[in-house]
């Protein structure tokens, strides 16, 4: 385990997961913390999974506000705690702790994250389809998202493991009776689905560094002007998927969206304050923009 130095006097708050060298809500969150002149500093913990426990269970002892989490750890972090919120619950999915005087509280904030990047197009979404691909963790919120705030016709959930997309659907069909969810990794089905959608989302991290050539959709499928395409992965800020998407007249929305949108309800839930979310942008692109230099 991999646990950041922090200073003695400040408020802790880090982020938890595993081989997040490339994690940017260190920049976003100390660049709000600045701005708003508050006592808090932000930390990476990177940790094995035996080491989750202990990790978790310190977050009640350390001066730590609480922490947020990621990949691989938005599910089983949920036993470690005291409470759930009912959002958390619904989506089986936590990405935000919280530590209220020694009581550990969770958190979904990544369906805040996909409502407002979204919002702009609830016209468009409402009694359309919807293809999302994935079914981790970030795939459960954005489900929930997508089915609780823009009622869709329908959600197919694109995976390659079969048995966690059936799960998402067997959980979200009772929970919202308007949207039908059905799941595949069939190419010939998820290409048919794709020509009649309205928006497609990737919540996988296919297109991230260092496999930024990469997309998700099958080969023959093709993206078309009046489509909404969505990408959760921000690094780099336009992945392939994206550029695809861009070159065929589609409206596009970034990874960084979804980033600063749940990183500002996570920021309100840690300090009382309303987030920076120009500032934190800046932040994020600035880093975005030095890690594309490095890797020149």
């Amino acid at each position: 385990m991999k646990l950041q130095k922090f200073s003695e006097h400040q408020r802790h708050i880090g982020i938890i997961g595993h081989k997040i060298s490339h994690a940017l809500s260190p920049a976003m969150h100390t660049a709000a913390f600045k701005k708003l002149n508050l006592d808090y500093d932000y930390g990476v913990m990177d940790v094995t999974p035996e080491m989750l426990p202990n990790l978790v269970a310190s977050l009640r002892s350390l001066n730590f506000r609480g922490a947020n989490v990621t990949i691989p750890y938005k599910e089983k972090v949920i036993p470690l705690i005291d409470e759930v919120s009912e959002e958390a619950k619904m989506i089986g999915a936590v990405n935000t702790i919280v530590n209220n005087n020694g009581r550990l509280v969770g958190y979904n904030t990544d369906a805040h994250g996909v409502y407002v990047s979204l919002a702009y197009y609830a016209e468009e979404i409402k009694n359309n389809h919807v293809v999302i691909f994935g079914a981790g963790g970030a795939a459960r919120a954005t489900v929930y998202a997508v089915a609780k705030f823009f009622s869709p016709k329908r959600i197919m959930i694109v995976n390659r493991t079969l048995d966690n997309a059936r799960l998402i659907v067997e959980e979200f069909t009772p929970k919202f009776r308007l949207t039908k969810f059905f799941y595949t990794n069939e190419h010939e089905v998820i290409t048919r689905e794709i020509d009649v959608a309205s928006l497609l989302i990737n919540t996988t991290s296919v297109g991230m560094k260092p496999l930024a050539g990469l997309h998700p959709l099958p080969l023959n499928a093709v993206i078309q002007k009046h489509q909404i395409v969505m990408d959760i992965v921000y690094n780099p800020i336009e992945t392939t998927l994206l550029k695809m998407a861009h070159a065929a007249g589609a409206k596009t929305i970034g990874g960084v969206e979804m980033l600063l949108g749940q990183g500002a309800k996570a920021f309100e839930l840690f300090t009382h304050n309303e987030f920076p979310i120009s500032t934190s942008r800046e932040a994020v692109l600035k880093e975005l923009m030095q890690s594309h230099t490095n890797d020149k």
